[in-house]
């Protein structure tokens, strides 16, 4: 895979309707906010009947915000993240992110508008075992026709932040649990994205290297200045987070700090 080319650019319009419709509910009350939730609703059909899921709430994310969402597994912080991402699609209610209304693209235009703006970092990493280190972080970049000598740079930059840049030729299956973390979340930030989506990122770890990749996690995308946002079921890994959400009953709920 490393070395192919995104050989044409596929015409595509991202759209630009700005969220206008404020309200305290949302969070939208003065135009800071990067993501907005808005009367979001999904469900499945299971044995003939529908089960909902998330369920009619709102709400806004500031800009360079640190979002952590708590949660029993089953409560629906997977769909959570699958919705902002655009990977699955909301049964009602709008989604907005940085003034892009995602619920207004077709499946295409939001797998590249998820290519190009949205980082994810994941419980079980999701390298590709035939790719090295290197070819892993850089995958974004190939994906993105940014494998030039900036993309090259930063990449090499991110490798020496996470403590890998003498693991380069390195294959998953040679290097440890939170080592593998760090080259996911090296190849989260290296397109340079405006969102990062992290789904249990230290669920498959132990206590201490959990805690030494949220150290990472909330350092890098901080100096960034990303927008993160966590869902877990750790209170000491949303502790990290500016605001903490419980989601229960298909309700996101603030909690006080």
């Amino acid at each position: 895979m490393q070395g192919k080319r995104l050989d044409k650019q596929m015409n595509w319009s991202k759209s630009t309707d700005i969220y206008e419709s404020i309200s305290q509910q949302a969070g939208q009350v003065d135009g800071r906010n990067f993501l907005v939730l808005e009367n979001l609703r999904k469900g499945y059909e299971e044995g003939g009947k529908y089960h909902t899921v998330l369920h009619d709430f709102s709400i806004g994310f500031r800009r360079g915000e640190f979002v952590a969402v708590l949660g029993r597994s089953g409560s629906g912080k997977t769909t959570l993240l699958n919705l902002i991402s655009g990977i699955d699609r909301a049964d009602a209610g709008e989604i907005y992110l940085n003034g892009t209304r995602l619920t207004g693209l077709d499946d295409m235009q939001r797998t590249l508008y998820r290519r190009q703006n949205i980082g994810f970092i994941f419980q079980f990493f999701n390298l590709i075992p035939t790719l090295n280190v290197w070819e892993n972080i850089t995958l974004p970049l190939e994906l993105n026709g940014m494998f030039d000598a900036e993309g090259k740079a930063r990449a090499r930059a991110l490798l020496e932040e996470v403590g890998l840049g003498n693991r380069l030729e390195a294959f998953p299956d040679r290097i440890s649990g939170g080592e593998q973390q760090r080259v996911s979340i090296a190849r989260a930030l290296v397109h340079n994205p405006q969102l990062v989506l992290a789904d249990e990122p230290t669920g498959n770890l132990d206590e201490d290297t959990g805690r030494a990749i949220m150290d990472l996690l909330d350092r890098l995308t901080r100096q960034a200045g990303k927008n993160l946002v966590l869902v877990t079921h750790s209170p000491e890994a949303a502790a990290y987070a500016d605001r903490v959400f419980t989601l229960h009953d298909g309700q996101l709920i603030e909690k006080d700090r």
